[in-house]
């Protein structure tokens, strides 16, 4: 006879738990299961969660970027930020797909550090990224205080269209601290023109330079950018090589769409020509 929870638990005392903790961890696992989009009702029908609080539950996990939310289909699915949680622990364990070899690649090829982020809702969110001999994570991550103030999220703004960058302006304006993170949607939709002609952004700000560019994300129509990070001025003295070096390997990843259930790119340009060399042996990134 198969022994139950309850009967498990009068056996041995089980360690005290967060309800919503272990409800937000099994709900990840049933998309595990499932592999497709699924509702409140299938969630908890699944799970034997009350409806309210799972619809509650999953309206958390979206707002903090690991879950996202089709208002036409009334469904969820998880985002790219779940599979990319534990790329950190090492190849033999997860199946890595082509934007982390990207990330990888560039960040060798040009000795700078190197982050993967998507937009949130209003904020931006970095999903991976590859410290290098003069940046930490840490400083990756507090280098892009914001979608309009930063390349990274320039780069992820322009691949929206025009409406829903007047409408998101609207809403970061609305949420601004003081008048000098205001932007005219006039002079936004200024820089989104030339973002779109060049294909890149390159910001200098508060002693860091950072090179974005945007590619489309094949699962989910999900746009994230890449960004190379610097605050040793190679990158300022330099930005043409790190743009070719960046182009040429976003462009190689049509060449390569991976199998179901790994993140992939479509090109954000077309390819550059030649391999302009950045990194030398002493200088190459870790991820």
């Amino acid at each position: 006879m198969t022994a139950t929870t309850a009967t498990l638990g009068r056996r041995h005392k089980m360690p005290e738990v967060v309800k919503s903790a272990v409800r937000a961890l099994e709900i990840l696992e049933f998309f595990d299961r499932r592999r497709g989009p699924a509702s409140v009702g299938d969630i908890a029908a699944d799970l034997n969660y009350p409806q309210s609080s799972t619809s509650a539950l999953m309206r958390s996990l979206v707002k903090v970027g690991y879950l996202t939310y089709d208002a036409h289909r009334r469904a969820f699915m998880p985002t790219h930020r779940v599979p990319l949680l534990g790329s950190w622990l090492g190849e033999p364990f997860f199946q890595e797909g082509p934007v982390l070899s990207a990330a990888r690649s560039i960040a060798e090829r040009t000795g700078l550090a190197v982050g993967i982020a998507r937009r949130n809702n209003n904020r931006l969110q970095w999903m991976h990224v590859c410290a290098s001999d003069t940046m930490s994570a840490e400083e990756i991550h507090a280098c892009a205080p914001s979608m309009t103030q930063s390349a990274i999220g320039l780069s992820l703004m322009a691949a929206l269209d025009d409406t829903q960058i007047r409408s998101l302006l609207h809403r970061l304006n609305a949420e601004a601290r003081d008048l000098s993170e205001v932007v005219r949607p006039a002079d936004m939709m200024e820089q989104i023109s030339t973002i779109r002609r060049d294909g890149h952004v390159f910001r200098e700000a508060n002693g860091f330079s950072m090179l974005a560019m945007t590619a489309p994300v094949l699962c989910g129509d999900e746009p994230v950018a890449i960004a190379v990070v610097d605050r040793s001025r190679l990158l300022a003295e330099g930005p043409t090589d790190a743009i070719e070096i960046m182009r040429e390997t976003v462009a190689s990843l049509a060449d390569g769409f991976p199998p179901a259930g790994t993140v992939a790119l479509h090109p954000a340009g077309r390819p550059a020509t030649g391999r302009l060399l950045m990194a030398t042996e002493d200088r190459v990134s870790h991820c």
